[in-house]
């Protein structure tokens, strides 16, 4: 049987995918959403050409949204938001590279310059990635709808209604099944300007001071600090036997207003 681990245990490259819409609440026709890699939220880094792009409209019809333009940082999606209410945007889980490294009697992975500093088994890691966003229309009328496929970070209240100081539910999803007691890495935009100190977001000592933990029933409760854009990052690893592992990531991209 395979084994999920809901820690986040791995270094190398720390790229984290993620969408980022330039309106959360959709006021005019030029609405465009990103689609990049990145170590410091929201700067692209290069582009996450996913195998598919979706909107889930607010009675839950789905819709595969082309990418109208691309450069080397990023992908550029422009989905019709039409009627009101809220629409999720998702980029469909994408086949990463396969990496070599080495699993210590802890049970952390690290890759690249990392693996000649620490002993243990040699192992291999395949990476997936997908990436969310929420935007809303008018008044949001939002309901819970997984595509039970993948890592998911589902809202379990309205996403475009997160206010500075105020608790929201999430649940973490593995193919629809909660994963109890998974790691949510939290990363504000633009941070790594004003922190001391900066850990990746892979964060394989547990060091990041805002890291969330679910409940048994994948529930994580987050309480926003500030406004402005903020990144919810899952990492989940599966051991598929014989020293292999995935790792299957996930972004949820949302915007915190005042107040």
């Amino acid at each position: 049987m395979s084994v999920l681990l809901a820690l986040a245990a791995v270094v190398f490259s720390a790229h984290v995918p993620f969408l980022k819409p330039n309106q959360f609440v959709v006021l005019h026709s030029r609405f465009q959403v990103e689609s990049s890699f990145t170590e410091d939220p929201f700067q692209a880094d290069f582009a996450m050409l996913a195998p598919a792009y979706y909107l889930i409209d607010p009675k839950g019809e789905q819709s595969i949204v082309a990418p109208v333009a691309k450069t080397s940082a990023a992908v550029y999606l422009e989905p019709l938001i039409a009627d009101s209410g809220t629409y999720r945007i998702h980029a469909a889980p994408r086949k990463g590279p396969k990496y070599r490294g080495v699993e210590t009697e802890e049970g952390k992975k690290y890759f690249s310059d990392d693996t000649l500093r620490v002993t243990g088994k040699k192992i291999t890691l395949q990476y997936f990635s997908s990436a969310d966003t929420y935007v809303c229309k008018g008044e949001p009328d939002y309901t819970p709808r997984p595509l039970n496929q993948g890592v998911e970070i589902i809202p379990l209240s309205p996403p475009n209604a997160l206010i500075v100081g105020e608790p929201v539910r999430f649940r973490v999803l593995r193919d629809g099944q909660a994963v109890a007691y998974a790691r949510m890495v939290v990363a504000y935009d633009n941070e790594h300007y004003v922190l001391d100190s900066t850990v990746d977001l892979y964060d394989v000592e547990n060091q990041r001071r805002n890291n969330i933990f679910a409940d048994g029933e994948g529930i994580c409760t987050f309480i926003p600090e500030k406004p402005g854009l903020v990144l919810l990052f899952v990492t989940i690893h599966e051991n598929i036997g014989n020293n292999r592992w995935e790792s299957h990531n996930n972004s949820l991209t949302l915007e915190v207003k005042r107040p």
